[in-house]
């Protein structure tokens, strides 16, 4: 392992703040993915981690952004770099946000909006393995953050502070209460967060993927054998073929 090049070969100035741009291409990417990454971890491990828990879940983090690159990363994570993540995301001893987490304006309606607003960025499509089925840190962040629709309840915006120390202590109360109310039936309680997910994939877009099904059935088989062996292959009155016969079967069946 070697350490990560900076951008243009050059350290950047001592006490300067860390930034992905200090480093190369390469590089930059990486941690922003890291970032995305860690997001998933926040919302579904802990709200407010300690700084050390923060360290821990930036290194998953990391290590999640290298593991899903084609070829192996060859440079270690540095001090400096784990601030990059950290830094770029959010201060969540001061509560400020950044960009990234306050495009999802209106988070506290629900998961499919925190999650799953857009099929092509929101971090819940691009890392649907952190929220399925729904952890219970996630529904804790989304109850902790509904007092929050009252910044806009007088018709006109007045700002909240979102902060671990007013918040804190409302996201521990209602993890607690989720886990105590699902170890009364963890069977049933892991198919209501399951389908939470499947509801809140769905409905912000995202196409269910049919795995059920590995292997065309030996009727389905049989069938369209009997049928290559028919065909040669190289016209198109074939292919017209095979959808008349589709279209006729499928007329068939509405009569049965």
């Amino acid at each position: 392992m070697h350490p990560a090049p900076f951008r243009g070969g050059q350290p950047p100035a001592a006490g300067s703040r860390p930034n992905a741009t200090d480093y190369t291409d390469e590089v930059k990417e990486l941690l922003l993915n890291a970032v995305k990454v860690f997001y998933c971890l926040i919302y579904t491990v802990d709200m407010w981690p300690l700084v050390t828990k923060q360290c821990e879940l930036v290194c998953r983090a990391w290590k999640a952004a290298c593991e899903a690159q084609e070829d192996p990363v060859v440079w270690w994570l540095s001090d400096r770099m784990i601030r990059v993540v950290r830094h770029c995301t959010f201060n969540l001893v001061e509560g400020t946000r950044s960009p990234d987490l306050a495009e999802h304006k209106f988070v506290t309606k629900a998961a499919q909006v925190a999650f799953f607003a857009n099929v092509n960025t929101s971090v819940g499509f691009c890392f649907p393995q952190y929220f399925d089925p729904m952890p219970e840190q996630a529904i804790a962040f989304l109850l902790t953050v509904v007092p929050h629709i009252s910044e806009w309840e007088s018709g006109r915006f007045v700002k909240q502070e979102f902060d671990e120390p007013r918040n804190k202590s409302h996201y521990v109360g209602f993890l607690k209460d989720l886990k105590k109310y699902g170890a009364k039936n963890p069977t049933a309680w892991l198919n209501i967060r399951k389908r939470l997910f499947k509801r809140a994939f769905l409905q912000g877009g995202g196409i269910p993927v049919q795995t059920d099904m590995t292997q065309a059935s030996t009727a389905t088989m049989e069938a369209a054998a009997m049928r290559l062996e028919a065909r040669s292959g190289l016209t198109e009155s074939e292919d017209k073929g095979e959808e008349d016969a589709s279209e006729n079967g499928a007329g068939a069946d509405q009569h049965l």
